[in-house]
């Protein structure tokens, strides 16, 4: 009888241990799957030991009891089948042999199964421990991606809310700007009609003018009406001239001073100097060489032309004060002149110089100008006088007849200056040295006869010049009065009828 064999767990408990029934991890499994099929393995092993220890207690006792049955066979047939006892004792030895082993080995295996079962309850909890670490860090990430989904999904809305904004704006800028288009050539084709008119209107306004200009503005003072005021002035300045020039003694000059003059000090020097801007450097050298102890003509016509260059400026100043603003408003004016209409320059001349002449604090000292001349001439022709002392006595003896002057003048500029806008009118003098032109001057002495090239040696009555603008902007220059000058051969010859007729005046025309 063969050896029974031995009994083995049911289908059921030796599928737990099968490897068909573990999990095959493939390649592509993550770490978390695997951890996952350790953990369960362990479990099942745990699970599968009380029946493997069942199945071995069935299987030993089953063992005892066939070990029984064979023994009391064995001792009735022990007589007669010794021989086959034999070798059947030999046979149980081997199969008790056998089943030893494999009950020592499956005890082994099953000791081997509790340390594995040990084991891998260590290594579940460590798993555990670790899934669960993971489990929470996967729902914090799931957390953090739901949360990034809704932030993506907010700035989506917003980006479709931008683009929607956006596309809305660019719609409205070109419905703007089509507008502004149809606005602008609105406005440009107004721009040209206002331009035509404004280009019409301006043609209209230069034609009134012109015909202004043409009709000439009526003025508070006409032409003649100045010149009355000059010829006034000249009277004036001729009788005062002539008044003072009697009025001081010469002591009669030596010979040497008659040929070289009085004696050069530095404030004859200066004196000198001062006489030469107003009368020129001939009528100066006349003045030093001459006796004019017996008469004193050439003192009044040096007086005459002191007088006259004073008159002249007075009459054209604007402000009679400061040199540099008179200068800044003459070129002011000038540049309007040529920019300007001549009723608008004119209007403008008149108002600043009215204004400008309003800030004079007080009366302008204008006399002192004539005083100094007559001092300045005296001085000059050899009267013995300290110049301080000579400016006292004439401010003081003749102050009646120079306010007339100052008078006369200041007058005159207001005439020429602020009464007449629809022309230039200008007070006219002769420059001492220049040649004289019988077309601008006239000879004072009527019965002299100028050599060719003469030169003027003094101005001793004032002339009048007017200008008029045209249409195409030049002007047009005509002298009223001209300028009555001296020269040296009137000069002569009126000293040499003195000498013939001491008690006669010769008479000007």
């Amino acid at each position: 009888m063969s050896a029974a064999a031995p009994i083995l767990p049911s289908d059921t408990t030796a599928k737990i241990f099968t490897s068909d029934s573990l999990p095959q991890a493939s390649e592509k499994t993550s770490s978390s799957s695997v951890t996952s099929y350790i953990v369960t393995f362990v479990a099942m092993a745990v699970l599968a030991l009380p029946f493997v220890a069942k199945a071995l207690r069935r299987h030993q006792a089953s063992k005892k009891g066939k070990d029984k049955t064979r023994g009391k066979e064995d001792d009735k047939s022990q007589n007669g089948h010794s021989g086959e006892q034999s070798d059947r004792d030999s046979e149980q030895n081997g199969e008790n042999s056998t089943t030893t082993q494999a009950e020592d080995s499956l005890t082994k295996s099953i000791e081997d199964q509790d340390a594995g079962a040990s084991a891998g309850v260590h290594v579940s909890e460590a798993s555990r421990d670790q899934t669960a670490s993971l489990e929470a860090e996967l729902q914090a990430l799931h957390a953090r991606l739901q949360a990034a989904e809704t932030s993506l999904a907010d700035a989506g809305k917003e980006k479709h809310a931008l683009e929607a904004a956006l596309a809305a704006r660019v719609q409205e800028l070109i419905e703007t700007r089509a507008q502004l288009g149809e606005e602008n050539t609105r406005l440009m084709a107004e721009n040209r009609e206002a331009l035509d008119r404004a280009q019409r209107k301006e043609k209209e306004l230069r034609e009134s003018k012109a015909v202004l200009a043409a009709a000439r503005l009526e003025d508070r003072l006409t032409d003649q009406a100045v010149l009355v005021l000059i010829q006034a002035l000249n009277t004036e300045i001729e009788d005062t001239a002539a008044y003072l020039a009697q009025q001081f003694e010469f002591e009669p000059k030596s010979p040497s001073e008659s040929e070289a003059g009085p004696a050069e000090s530095e404030d004859m020097a200066e004196v000198y100097e001062r006489t030469t801007e107003i009368l020129g450097p001939a009528m100066v050298e006349i003045l030093r060489v001459s006796d004019h102890s017996d008469d004193q003509t050439i003192i009044r016509i040096a007086f005459q032309g002191g007088m006259i260059e004073y008159s002249r400026w007075m009459s054209t100043s604007w402000f009679f004060e400061d040199p540099e603003d008179e200068q800044l408003l003459t070129d002011i004016y000038h540049r309007i002149r040529i920019g300007q209409d001549q009723a608008t320059a004119g209007r403008w001349r008149a108002l600043t110089l009215s204004h400008v002449q309003e800030l004079i604090h007080g009366e302008p000292e204008l006399g002192e100008y004539f005083v100094d001349a007559f001092v300045n001439v005296l001085l000059t022709a050899g009267f013995a006088s300290d110049p301080s002392t000579l400016h006292e006595l004439i401010s003081a003896r003749f102050a009646d007849r120079i306010l007339r002057l100052v008078r006369l003048a200041l007058g005159l500029n207001k005439a020429i200056g602020a009464e007449v806008t629809a022309c230039e009118l200008k007070t006219l003098s002769a420059t001492p040295g220049v040649a004289f032109d019988p077309e601008t001057m006239r000879d004072a002495i009527v019965k002299s006869r100028a050599e060719p090239g003469e030169t003027v040696l003094c101005t001793c009555e004032l002339g009048l010049t007017r200008s008029d603008k045209t249409a195409a902007g030049g002007w047009t220059r005509r002298i009223l009065l001209k300028p009555r000058v001296i020269m040296p051969s009137g000069l002569d010859h009126l000293l040499d009828s003195r000498q013939a007729t001491p008690t006669k005046t010769e008479k000007e025309a």
